[in-house]
């Protein structure tokens, strides 16, 4: 029988297509399995889905090139996830495989990642017989020797030595030969002729990749639970036994104990015989929760993000695929994990932007979230000091339900909040970004010996440079952004497409050499911290200084460890942070994305600004919050000052409504960009004719078409269209109609992509 595929393919082909079998191969191929196929005149990897909807197809169907791998790299189960992921966000179904499944090779790059075999040794069959005796060492080499008449050399009794050692030492488990290797380099020669006698025998195994490097820190279990912990934990495990889909929202103040409440479930759904996913929006966050979840699951944990290597990306999801991990932590891309019989879903920090992809398949991992967990009939569990608008108005609809914690673990109090207006107060260095009382405040907590965290959102040194006689900003060449300084590395920085240039410049515009720094960076507060205490410890946490984990997660633990007084940082340190000696926060600059043209600038403010706060007062010892701004009446900042959510929530939903922005409307925002600014421009309003004369277009609102805010990124010029309705079905059909007619709308030459329920309006 000749058997016809459907084949999802890596590349932009809105349908899949059809293949035959490979030459040669007789057994029908599984459902998930990764190909290399044919297509035009490259070759180009692709998934198996089933049988071609006709196993006799009227036309003639190349054959299959190449089997990848002789195993499924996604289970079937999972193949109806993907394909809604596919049609909701308007994503080639094989390019949303592609995104899901990092292990596997790209059309591009043809080499695959492969698992980790190792040479190991175990007792062969002439030593096994006397392993069951007492001796050891010397005392059974001496018995080999007497009764089967071996004369092993000193350098071989040696080597045979540190085999029993680690042997015994490892509870009769197998021991790897590079392991032997390292610890008496000569004994290659050695152990090939043991494993010639058959005292040895040699054996490959695989090894998984290590993802943690040094082991997770032990974090212990608490004895009991709070009031609050156990009336979440009575409302959510029903839903939990009863393998039941209720989306909860969990609002809890910061440290109040909802990482204790994600272990506990997942430790019930273990139990009950159940996998669970858990995710953070960002690797930093990963890194730090690691620790909780390996001390409590061990080797049932599995990590999956971008931080890790190929390989143990590759490992991470082998062990999830064959059953051997069942709990899942990871970034938003671990939403793809290939877990079966999930129990529970859990997202922390769900309100975040980060779990947003913004390129490529612009998925939101939270929202996949809620959808895996419908599809596999769980709770899925969201949690957050500061919810998502969207999120919270879900429960006022009752399409979720709410949990609150109002209380810190012990009741410790909410560190007190002091707002300072840059604008107005008097300062003795105005040369540097501090204000008097946040330098009184520093100097004091120094003095108790006590920790300070310093936030700032933006890394560098200067957020731009300006030419001092014409006004000019020195910009990238390829965007329309200005560049960064970075003085560490002594280049003016682009942190949209990585241009650099030497910092010392003349002004592009009128020539001038007067060209110096103007804002503020994580880098630049690092500076001025060491000139105003150079006794102070200080450390550093942001993009530029942990590219490498090893060093991020070393910082932490120089924190933990009290060799830290003053730790700076961007959003990484934001969140998710628990070091009981930090009393004091300070803000540097609390507005800086108060003027991005955002409907949620507001909504990130708040946010951003009581999640730094919670990082205070989280031990024995009182925390005091420091919050430098411009817009010291602004009400996310007043209202962050108070910790009053309801309050902002209120403010905010009151001015989204009359503006029809979410949670009232849904969103799809079409982008256009390539390297011709007409043509681009040409493309947006044609298709915007389109929209306008759709047979919907009067249940929705059209906004644009107009150059995106960002107008040039990587040298593309960027449009956009935005399309706003209460009815989601009326904004995909006209997305799919637009689709159909890609050909005759946007030239070849323009770049079109759809962002369904947009984060970044840049």
């Amino acid at each position: 029988m000749e058997f016809a595929y459907e084949v999802a393919v890596d590349a932009p082909l809105a349908t899949t297509l059809t293949y035959g079998q490979p030459n040669g191969r007789i057994e029908p191929l599984p459902v998930g399995c990764c190909v290399r196929v044919p297509l035009g005149g490259r070759r180009v990897v692709g998934f198996v889905l089933g049988p071609a909807e006709s196993d006799s197809p009227t036309f003639t169907v190349k054959p299959i090139l190449e089997l990848l791998d002789d195993f499924p790299v996604f289970p079937p189960e999972l193949l109806p996830f993907y394909r809604w992921v596919a049609r909701y966000y308007h994503h080639p179904l094989g390019e949303v495989l592609r995104t899901a499944l990092p292990m596997v090779p790209t059309s591009r790059r043809k080499t695959r990642v492969q698992a980790k075999m190792v040479e190991t040794l175990v007792p062969g069959s002439d030593l096994a017989d006397y392993l069951h005796s007492s001796q050891k060492g010397d005392e059974l080499i001496a018995l080999l020797q007497q009764e089967r008449s071996y004369v092993l050399k000193k350098a071989e009794q040696k080597a045979f030595r540190l085999f029993l050692a680690q042997y015994f030492s490892q509870e009769r488990q197998p021991v790897m030969r590079a392991q032997l290797n390292r610890l008496y380099p000569g004994a290659g020669p050695r152990l090939d002729r043991l494993v010639a006698l058959n005292i040895l025998q040699q054996t490959r195994v695989r090894v998984f990749r290590d993802p943690f490097g040094d082991p997770p820190q032990l974090q212990p279990k608490p004895d009991q639970l709070t009031v609050e912990q156990r009336q979440v934990m009575d409302s959510l495990l029903p839903a939990v036994d009863s393998a039941s889909f209720v989306p909860f929202l969990l609002h809890g103040v910061t440290g109040c104990g909802k990482t204790e409440i994600y272990l506990r479930s997942v430790e019930h759904v273990m139990h009950l015989g159940g996998t669970a996913l858990v995710l953070v929006p960002e690797i930093a966050l990963a890194s730090q929760m690691e620790a909780h979840f390996h001390s409590r699951f061990g080797e049932q944990l599995a990590v999956l993000h971008s931080g890790l290597s190929e390989g143990e990306r590759f490992d991470q999801w082998q062990r999830v695929l064959d059953g051997s991990a069942r709990v899942v932590l990871g970034a938003r891309s671990a939403v793809f994990a290939p877990l079966l019989r999930l129990g529970i879903v859990i997202v922390d920090e769900e309100h975040e932007p980060a779990y947003k992809q913004e390129d490529g398949l612009r998925y939101n991992g939270r929202d996949l979230a809620v959808l895996r967990a419908r599809m596999a009939g769980c709770p899925v569990l969201l949690g957050s000091a500061t919810p998502s608008v969207v999120s919270y108005h879900h429960c006022q609809e009752k399409k979720y339900r709410l949990l609150t914690m109002h209380h810190r673990v012990a009741n410790q109090p909410l560190p007190r909040v002091e707002i300072v207006d840059l604008a107005g107060s008097q300062r003795s260095r105005p040369d540097l970004s501090f204000s008097d009382q946040l330098i009184n405040a520093l100097a004091d907590t120094l003095e108790r010996r006590k920790q300070s965290l310093l936030f700032v959102n933006r890394r560098g040194f200067s957020s731009s440079m300006l030419c001092r006689d014409c006004g000019a900003i020195v910009q990238c060449k390829h965007c329309q952004v200005s560049l960064t300084l970075h003085r560490g590395r002594n280049i003016l920085l682009c942190h949209y497409c990585g241009y650099s240039r030497h910092p010392d410049a003349i002004c592009p515009t009128c020539g001038s050499t007067r060209i110096s720094g103007v804002g503020i960076g994580s880098e630049r507060i690092e500076e001025e911290v060491r000139q105003l205490f150079p006794q102070a410890r200080v450390a550093r946490l942001d993009s530029d200084t942990t590219s490498n984990r090893k060093h991020y997660l070393a910082t932490l633990k120089a924190v933990r460890e009290h060799q830290v007084d003053i730790l700076i940082g961007t959003q990484m340190i934001a969140k998710g942070l628990h070091f009981p000696d930090i009393t004091l926060v300070g803000v540097v600059w609390a507005d800086s994305g108060l003027g991005m043209p955002d409907y949620k600038a507001a909504e990130r403010t708040f946010a951003l600004l009581s999640q730094v706060t919670g990082r205070a007062g989280r031990g024995w010892d009182p925390g005091l919050v420091i919050v430098q701004t411009y817009q010291p009446h602004h009400y996310s900042i007043c209202l962050a000052q108070q910790h009053d959510y309801p309050g902002f929530f209120s403010r905010e939903i009151a001015i989204r409504a009359p503006l029809h922005y979410p949670p009232f409307t849904r969103m799809i925002n079409i982008r256009f960009s390539g390297l011709d600014e007409d043509r681009v421009r040409a493309a947006a309003v044609q298709v915007a004719e389109c929209i306008r004369h759709h047979r919907w277009a009067d249940k929705m609102e059209l906004l644009g078409p107009s150059p995106s805010p960002l107008v040039k990124i990587k040298d593309k010029t960027r449009w956009q269209l935005l399309l706003k309705s209460e009815h989601q079905a009326v904004l995909h059909a006209v997305c799919d109609e637009i689709l159909a007619r890609k050909r005759q709308l946007c030239p070849a030459a323009v770049t079109m992509g759809f962002d369904v329920d947009p984060e970044n309006m840049m």
